[in-house]
């Protein structure tokens, strides 16, 4: 079995995971952590795109957000949708099964299909229509659409997602079949509105963003959007950036809460020692660096460094590498675990050797690309 586990917006280099107790018990001990994992494009949906296919942007055509430069476009679906992993898992003979944010613009009328799409592939879907919320959204609950308020207990989405998350692994472990199953659970935290659950909303209240080298700091040599572009923080962007930081701390508790029911699920169930547990996010962020507010779509490594976390069987407990993990290596290596063939047009290559430590040579660099807002 294979969970794979994506946070929105989620950083390496300004302490979110030092947050996340539950993600260190359960992951960052138990497992392989990538200190150099990265993605091929920083803003949300291309990275995802890059994540789903295993391919470079310039491969898939997803080059922003919006429906015009790709993002769930009908080229997305004729190019792509029939070649992403929850496809190719479900050939490899998998239950499979999506929680949470697919494709910014998913479900909206511009791109041609509304909620009652289901892409290839996934026998069980509860996706998000359009992007990050925590409140007051709709979901395709298996192309029919269901509808969320504001009262916490019912709506607020990272519980939604884990309690249907929990009640998958429930029903695929009861089943006698014996069939493996492939999970994707895509939070919106810690991204914008970074709305925390109200047990954690006053947490971190006498911390700040972290002050790195590079706060605040405006330099010359830069690229025209930071060393012209953006005027110099004061008392009140600092203020809205700290605050900003809190709360994307804050939302990440209840991703730990997610990831500890999903574990107590699979040891319940009995499959705990059978089955890979992936953690990444879509892409980094940054909080002032380069006198740069809360964004992504930097060449920086705040923006492109990213959490990347791996348990499962044969996978060395507390371990740290070295080698170069990205998210176009994602679709291969579940391929790969899956005992499939890794399609020869996927530019990401299986990490499976660096997981098991049998790995003798590997990549040294890879491309990062952004392609400009803008239709």
């Amino acid at each position: 079995n294979i969970v794979f586990l994506l946070t929105d917006d989620q950083d390496v280099k300004l302490n979110s995971m030092h947050v996340q107790p539950k993600l260190k018990k359960y992951m960052l001990d138990e497992g392989l952590f990538f200190e150099n994992a990265f993605v091929t494009h920083p803003v949300c949906c291309p990275s995802r795109s890059s994540t789903l296919t295993g391919k470079y942007t310039h491969n898939h055509h997803t080059y922003e957000n919006n429906v015009a430069r790709g993002c769930n476009a009908p080229s997305w679906r004729e190019l792509n949708e029939a070649k992403t992993m929850g496809a190719y898992m479900d050939k490899a003979g998998y239950n499979t099964g999506f929680f949470g944010k697919y494709l910014n613009n998913y479900g909206f009328p511009q791109t041609g299909v509304n909620t009652s799409h289901i892409p290839d592939g996934w026998h069980t879907w509860f996706t998000l229509k359009g992007n990050s919320r925590f409140y007051d959204y709709t979901v395709s609950n298996n192309g029919v659409d269901e509808k969320h308020g504001n009262d916490y207990e019912k709506d607020y989405f990272t519980d939604v997602i884990k309690r249907r998350a929990v009640s998958f692994i429930q029903n695929a472990t009861a089943d006698n079949s014996g069939k493996p199953f492939f999970m994707y659970i895509a939070t919106p935290a810690p991204h914008r509105p970074a709305t925390p659950a109200p047990q954690y909303a006053n947490m971190f209240s006498d911390q700040t963003a972290p002050r790195t080298p590079s706060y605040a700091f405006k330099p010359a040599d830069k690229h025209w959007i930071i060393s012209e572009g953006t005027p110099q923080m004061d008392n009140t962007t600092v203020k809205t950036v700290d605050e900003l930081c809190l709360d994307r701390w804050r939302t990440l508790q209840s991703v730990d809460d997610l990831l500890e029911d999903v574990v107590n699920a699979l040891q319940t169930g009995g499959v705990m020692e059978n089955t890979y547990i992936f953690y990444n996010s879509d892409h980094g962020y940054h909080l002032g660096q380069f006198n740069q507010q809360g964004e992504k779509r930097q060449p920086y490594d705040e923006d492109i460094r990213v959490p990347l976390i791996v348990r499962g069987p044969g996978i060395a407990k507390g371990q740290i590498t070295p080698h170069i993990g990205l998210n176009i290596d994602l679709a291969p290596t579940f391929i790969d675990l899956a005992g499939g063939t890794i399609p020869p047009d996927m530019d990401g290559r299986s990490l499976k050797p660096v997981l098991t430590g049998a790995v003798e040579k590997w990549r040294d660099d890879f491309l990062v690309e952004y392609w400009g807002e803008g239709t």
